[in-house]
């Protein structure tokens, strides 16, 4: 039976599972599990959707307005002269009005009915009984202030900027989230590789013991070899109870977050020791400047100011309007002839409206272009203070991929210091603590490894999650 055969017996009997024969579960897997179960995805998607909503309730502002009314009076004055006595009238009125955000125009139309009882001296020689009809249109159309209707789509078209702005920051949230997830899966690789690593070491010192044992009743050794390999033995299982303890609370924490209770069963499926390629500085530091989420979260605030500041230049604008009205009227004694509206009115002509210092509207104004340009110096501060974390990360991984390749000849070389000092004690020219020594300097190189291998993966996922690669 060969040695590799019999470590993943021995590890299976210790309760740990190889990885060759369990079910593993990749980065992408998890993160795609995470993306489909936790509730926090769809709470930020519905974020830009809430924004959507408000945009389409200022649709209503060009809706079609619709008014009716329908009026009795009762009239008895206190004096009389020439006038009568008393008057009894009922009138049904309609309307309809609409703002068409295209042009700036309001349009208008009306339809009025109405019968008035008059209790008069027949000497005046008026109708006791008046039948009233009349039709009227009118439109008012912008030709200074509001032309285009701009001010009518103002706080529709300003909302948008808000949709794509609350989009770009469900990203950045869901990104941060993926992130600290990401996190947390190569601890759980890492805490994997520390049980292999831990339980390797334990199972040397189960054997060292048992050699030493054997030597002992042959009195090749003191009985102080013994303790001492029983000594290591004790540490050891210690370590791989409380590491495999470590390991099995993150599987559960993973397999919470995820929501995924097959989570129980898996492995990660990760290559801890992987060196990326990553871009070159001043090519990462150009496509931060260009493309990061937080700069662009900056340029939607300055468009949507700039687009403010549009409005407001439009307020300050002279109201100067055209104004078209028409109508068709008859006042008869008899109901029939009252609908035979033979009695136009025509109007045109223009509205002009000025405020005379308008400071409302050029306090506004100022204070927005001074708000344009603090979010330019935010966004310059922006840009410097990221290039300088991408810079301090760039040098950070460069300098680490030289310390794991020392970590990988200190490996070597706490190897051959081990066949060199059990070397020396079975020729009886050593002592059995330094066997010791040497075999748990070896394992614990491995674990530097991996401790400096988890410190640059991390790293890792913050320069992507800086570069917003993490989610797109």
């Amino acid at each position: 039976m060969s040695k590799k055969t019999m470590l993943i017996l021995y590890l299976w009997l210790c309760g740990m599972p190889f990885l060759a024969f369990a079910q593993t579960i990749t980065l992408e897997d998890f993160l795609n599990q995470l993306q489909k179960t936790h509730p926090l995805f769809e709470k930020e998607k519905m974020t830009a959707k809430i924004e959507k909503e408000t945009q389409n309730s200022y649709l209503g502002a060009q809706d079609w307005n619709l008014n009716a009314s329908v009026t009795y009076s009762h009239e008895e004055p206190a004096i009389t002269f020439a006038g009568p006595d008393q008057t009894d009238a009922v009138s049904i009125d309609g309307s309809i009005e609409r703002v068409f955000w295209k042009t700036g125009g309001r349009f208008s139309a009306s339809i009025s009915s109405g019968f008035a009882k008059i209790e008069i001296n027949p000497l005046y020689n008026v109708p006791s009984n008046l039948y009233q009809n009349q039709i009227a249109v009118s439109y008012i159309h912008p030709l200074l202030k509001n032309r285009n209707g701009f001010l009518d789509r103002l706080q529709h078209d300003l909302k948008q900027f808000d949709i794509d702005f609350s989009e770009i920051r469900a990203i950045e949230n869901m990104e941060d989230f993926l992130a600290g997830a990401t996190g947390k899966y190569l601890d759980w690789v890492y805490l994997t590789e520390q049980k292999i690593i831990i339980a390797e070491r334990f199972k040397l010192s189960e054997e060292k013991l048992d050699r030493t044992r054997r030597k002992r009743k042959a009195n090749l050794v003191d009985q102080a070899d013994v303790i001492r390999a029983e000594d290591a033995v004790r540490i050891w299982r210690q370590n791989l109870v409380l590491a495999k303890s470590h390991w099995k609370a993150l599987q559960a924490e993973l397999a919470v977050l995820s929501n995924n209770d097959q989570l129980y069963n898996y492995y990660p499926e990760f290559n801890l020791y992987d060196i990326m390629d990553p871009l070159l500085l001043d090519e990462a530091i150009l496509q931060l400047k260009n493309e990061s989420r937080l700069v662009r979260l900056l340029k939607i605030r300055s468009d949507q100011l700039s687009h403010s500041r549009i409005g407001f230049k439009e307020i300050s604008k002279p109201d100067l309007s055209a104004i078209v009205q028409f109508n068709l009227k008859r006042t008869e004694d008899t109901i029939g002839e009252s609908f035979l509206l033979k009695r136009p009115d025509a109007l045109v002509g223009l509205q002009f409206s000025l405020p005379v210092e308008n400071r409302t509207a050029q306090s506004q104004l100022l204070k927005t272009e001074l708000q344009i340009s603090q979010l330019n110096y935010q966004i310059d501060d922006v840009v410097i203070t990221l290039s300088s974390a991408l810079t301090n990360l760039h040098i950070q991984l460069q300098e680490l991929e030289n310390v794991l390749e020392l970590n990988q000849e200190q490996i070597e070389s706490a190897k051959e210091r081990t066949k060199e000092e059990l070397k020396l004690y079975n020729q009886g020219r050593g002592d059995l603590t330094f066997v010791i020594q040497s075999t748990d300097n070896e394992q614990y190189a491995k674990l530097t490894y991996a401790t400096n291998a988890l410190t640059y993966q991390k790293m890792q996922i913050a320069y992507k999650a800086l570069m917003d690669q993490l989610y797109n």
